[in-house]
């Protein structure tokens, strides 16, 4: 198998993780899902189960097709496609768990929750910028 694709499988199964946790929760989880928050951590946005449960590993599988696919003219991935696909795995898996936990009853401050993100997006910015000048 060619290395990058083993990359986007990663990826993929990463996503798919809390996508098949909220397949074996799902009569826990309440039929209209919170999947936004504003800046006091209050929920503003909520959708149907389905969607929130599969729509957004859906979402991530084809970003993840659209970043390998696409034309370079077309997408901007720093530092090379794979770093930014497994970047994209990693906070499209995160969020979709931080939905799945919020929606099964548990409360966490949201804002520390995003911090994650911000540490991965910032060790991407700093690969890239420590490759690039090579």
């Amino acid at each position: 198998m060619n290395p990058a694709r083993r990359f986007d499988l990663l990826a993929v199964c990463l996503m798919a993780i809390p996508a098949v946790a909220a397949v074996v929760v799902w009569n826990s989880l309440p039929t209209e899902m919170a999947i936004h928050w504003n800046a006091a951590g209050t929920p503003d946005n909520t959708v149907a189960k389905p969607l929130a449960t599969l729509g957004l590993p859906l979402f991530g599988v084809a970003t993840v097709a659209f970043v390998r696919l696409a034309p370079d003219s077309l997408t901007s991935t720093p530092g090379g496609e794979t770093p930014a696909i497994l970047f994209v795995g990693v906070v499209f898996a995160w969020v979709e768990t931080l939905v799945l936990v919020w929606n099964l009853g548990y409360r966490f401050n949201v804002t520390l929750a995003t911090l994650p993100v911000l540490v991965l997006a910032a060790g991407l910015v700093w690969y890239v910028l420590r490759t690039s000048t090579r």
